[in-house]
């Protein structure tokens, strides 16, 4: 027998139409942007909100080659993946040092850890381009990378403590019977069954590190190594760059994020869900 809804018809015809009204705003920006990249610039003038009447990848051309927008996304593919990986490595060992194992002040250095997470970029972002600079990586992969994962490591560890604290201590406590030292109960048994959760803090930390600007544009100064998002913010200020051409750069820089997010959606909501459940 099929229970009754407690919701009236009025009132779930309302929720739905709220749900629609979510979801174009959600859309419409992205639609704005895409249609904007393929219109010439004189269309634009006439027409910025509806489809292109004579399409164009001229803009895109102008923003890859003129704008460098190429260069700049290798050197983001070349940065972030090399940042992501050493990012998760120190996120899942601390977050099994602060969940599992037990030490001397882990609370209160889990706290400070915790507390260095709330800082925004912007009043940091001076602060540790000079210690870049005093440690002369200014202008380096390197430099960049290490500020990075300074930024974005606590809240990683903050998500892996959570998630191995609530994972069945009996397991390190079986693997410890069986002679296994602390990384190889980290490697084998505690890694792999946090799969789903380190999969979502790689994708998170993959989107954050690429649309990082506040640290990239101190440390990377040299036009060759900047990433995608300093070069579309510095083209933006040189050139004055109209909006279809900006539209065609962001479309450019935006594609690997959403390429990423969506081969790996699956694992994003695996995660999430692992998470809840746990908690």
């Amino acid at each position: 027998m099929r229970k009754a809804s407690s919701f009236g018809p009025g009132t779930r015809i309302a929720v739905q139409a709220f749900m629609l009204l979510l979801v174009v705003a959600s859309v419409l920006p992205l639609y704005n942007v895409v249609s904007a990249s393929l219109k010439p610039i004189n269309e634009y003038t006439i027409n910025p909100l509806l489809l292109p009447q004579a399409p164009t990848l001229e803009n895109y051309k102008y923003a890859a080659i003129s704008g460098h927008l190429l260069r700049f996304t290798a050197n983001s593919l070349t940065f972030v993946p090399i940042g992501v990986a050493t990012y998760v490595v120190i996120c899942v060992m601390a977050g099994y040092a602060f969940g599992k194992m037990r030490f001397a002040f882990r609370r209160p250095i889990f706290l400070l850890v915790l507390f260095m997470s709330i800082f925004p970029q912007l009043l940091l972002a001076t602060q540790v381009s000079k210690l870049i600079s005093l440690i002369h990586l200014t202008n380096t992969g390197l430099g960049v990378i290490l500020a990075w994962i300074s930024y974005f490591a606590p809240f990683g560890t903050y998500i892996m403590t959570t998630y191995f604290t609530d994972m069945p201590y009996e397991l390190v406590e079986a693997a410890r019977i069986d002679g296994a030292s602390q990384y190889r109960i980290l490697w084998s048994v505690m890694a792999p069954m946090a799969m789903p959760m380190v999969a979502t803090l790689s994708i998170i930390g993959f989107q954050s590190m690429w649309n990082e600007l506040p640290f990239s544009m101190l440390i990377l100064q040299q036009e060759s190594l900047r990433t995608v998002t300093v070069g579309i913010a510095v083209l933006r200020g040189q050139y004055g760059l109209r909006v279809p051409i900006l539209s065609a750069a962001l479309v450019i820089a935006m594609s690997v994020p959403l390429l990423v997010f969506l081969l790996f959606q699956r694992r994003i909501t695996l995660g999430v869900t692992a998470g809840a459940i746990k908690g």
